[in-house]
């Protein structure tokens, strides 16, 4: 039997080609990517599905052996907020059926990311007759428990619905399993723990090393790296060096912040580090691609994660495979990323005064972060994109077999 197989992938809200960083690009687009062409490389062929939000955007060949692509449709005005989207799901998958049915070469199965894409799977795959695999990346319930009233009750149904009717569900950690058991009620059964990989070619300790921001003799660099919103707590950071500037810790760190602003609130970190009196010692620039973001982590003394949640936190595996040390929130999937006292540090709040001291003990105790350093590497070592698409070959072929 030809084991090879037609994934779809289905990443509605943003593209896996998307900048991550800006916009509502993260985590869940450099998963989606490398898990694509991972799936490539063992010989399957991906269509994967985005909506089209430029007139620039255009069908992209990642593979013409395996006649791989990402294929933007058009669903709706093309500049619209990600809120707005549930009313085009159906137009989607209507419009993704026909396009599937003329490029499809083998079996086909679902792999949906996010909740709006699960819906989309979910109407699709009955006219396919065939089974979908999805992955929540964040969980509406589970986000409402850290900050009371953030998403609205219909993502909430429409969660515990694709949990209910997908073939299979994809957790990234073991925590993550227990949200989805918690939130939804779906059996344990269901759902399978496969931790994301890195790209060791990119993210790897003996590359160039390159600082951007702010450089002070002896002042330890501290980098964040991701979108410029409350929920990632790059404000956290802002009020820790604030804290550490009071107590008159010498030298103060410095941090840098590649990211873009996010999502529909007001939050401007850079007015905060100058209202208080910190703007000295911060620095600003937008994403940057992986490679240059790997430069940035082996220039690093520490990468800050001070997220309200993580399914996962791969920013912060990506920084310890260049041997880059990373405190974080205990919180999420980041209490699987980082080792607790050996790769890093886990911080159980958001207390600034908790993170700033965290801060000093890089300017104190240097030693000791040169040892997480080292540990990390060892730890990232176990990750990979290739051990990922295996497993994940194998859940679509056990889901083909008993769909």
């Amino acid at each position: 039997m030809d084991e090879r197989l037609t994934i779809v992938m289905i990443s509605m809200h943003t593209s896996p080609l998307a900048q991550p960083g800006q916009g509502d690009a993260g985590g869940l687009n450099v998963y989606v990517r490398n898990l694509t062409e991972a799936l490539i490389c063992a010989g399957h062929q991906v269509l994967c599905f985005t909506r089209k939000t430029s007139v620039r955007d255009a069908t992209v060949v990642l593979d013409e052996k395996t006649q791989s692509k990402v294929i933007p449709l058009v669903a709706g005005r093309l500049a619209l907020a990600k809120e707005a989207l549930i009313g085009l799901t159906t137009q989607f998958a209507q419009t993704m059926l026909p396009v599937i049915r003329e490029l499809a070469q083998h079996r086909v199965v679902m792999h949906s990311h996010y909740w709006l894409s699960g819906v989309v799977a979910l109407e699709a795959s009955e006219q396919l007759n065939c089974p979908v695999v999805h992955t929540m990346h964040t969980l509406g319930a589970a986000k409402n428990v850290s900050a009371p009233g953030t998403e609205p009750p219909y993502r909430l149904e429409r969660e515990a619905l694709i949990s209910t009717k997908a073939s299979a569900l994809i957790a990234n950690t073991a925590v993550e399993k227990h949200e989805l058991i918690q939130h939804t009620g779906v059996s344990a059964k269901k759902i399978t723990v496969v931790h994301p990989g890195v790209d060791h070619d990119i993210f790897d300790p003996k590359g160039p090393s390159y600082w951007p921001g702010r450089d002070y003799a002896d002042s330890p660099r501290i980098l964040f790296a991701g979108r410029l919103q409350h929920f990632k707590g790059p404000h956290v950071l802002i009020d820790a060096l604030a804290d550490l500037q009071k107590r008159g810790v010498d030298p103060l760190p410095v941090i840098h912040f590649t990211g873009a602003s996010s999502g529909n609130q007001t939050y401007d970190v850079r007015a905060r580090a100058h209202l208080l009196g910190v703007a000295k010692a911060c620095s600003f620039a937008p994403p940057v691609q992986p490679d240059t973001l790997a430069s940035i982590m082996r220039a690093a003394d520490v990468v800050a994660m001070p997220s309200v949640a993580e399914s996962f936190g791969l920013v912060a595996l990506e920084a310890q495979a260049c041997g880059t040390p990373v405190i974080a929130h205990r919180a999420g999937g980041l209490t699987t990323a980082v080792v607790d006292g050996l790769t890093g540090q886990l911080i159980d709040s958001l207390d600034p005064h908790a993170w700033a001291d965290a801060l000093a003990s890089v300017v104190h105790d240097p030693a000791t972060w040169q040892k997480f350093a080292a540990a990390g590497i060892e730890h990232a070592a176990g990750f990979s994109w290739a051990a990922m698409a295996a497993r994940m070959a194998g859940i679509y072929m056990q889901t083909l077999s008993d769909h």
